[in-house]
């Protein structure tokens, strides 16, 4: 082989040397790399994992938050609905008192009106009387007894009453 160039004893000694050093790079530099490219890997799952994880979360939470809008808008529609309710019912009170205040009112002025209606008659009756007294007297030109002269009068008041 020397013919060719080669030498046996540096082949030997380089065919050793390189499996030496592919044997130490094999545990020093192999292993760890493809240790740290495994846990690359591992991370980059888990992030995408994580990721996904998230997205699902996120799907979930959109649909609670449109529930709950959705809830709320219900709530919201109830509330006003029932606050519509007790404005009406409050209308309706004040409206019915409105009335019953009046309806009160009403009566008392009728009440009122009776009371001085009667005053004035009553009045008035005493007024008649006297100035029946007066004219009968002028007429007949003496006086009647006061009993005879009342009797004369309501008698009087009666037929005008009648008629």
């Amino acid at each position: 082989m020397e013919a060719l160039g080669i030498n046996l004893g540096f082949l030997v000694s380089q065919i050793v040397n390189f499996t030496l050093l592919a044997v130490l790079l094999y545990i020093v530099a192999y292993k760890p790399i493809l240790r740290m490219l495994d846990e690359r890997s591992a991370r980059i799952k888990k992030g995408l994992d994580d990721a996904e994880l998230a997205s699902k979360r996120a799907a979930e939470m959109e649909q609670e938050f449109e529930r709950q809008m959705v809830e709320a808008r219900k709530e919201g529609q109830e509330i006003i609905a029932q606050a519509t309710q007790m404005s009406e019912k409050a209308r309706q009170d004040i409206l019915d008192k409105a009335r019953e205040e009046s309806t009160t009112m009403i009566e008392k002025a009728k009440e009122e009106i009776i009371r001085e209606r009667e005053l004035a008659m009553a009045e008035l009756r005493e007024q008649i009387a006297d100035l029946s007294l007066t004219i009968s007297e002028k007429v007949i030109g003496q006086a009647l007894d006061e009993r005879a002269q009342r009797q004369l009068i309501a008698d009087f008041l009666k037929q005008t009453e009648e008629m």
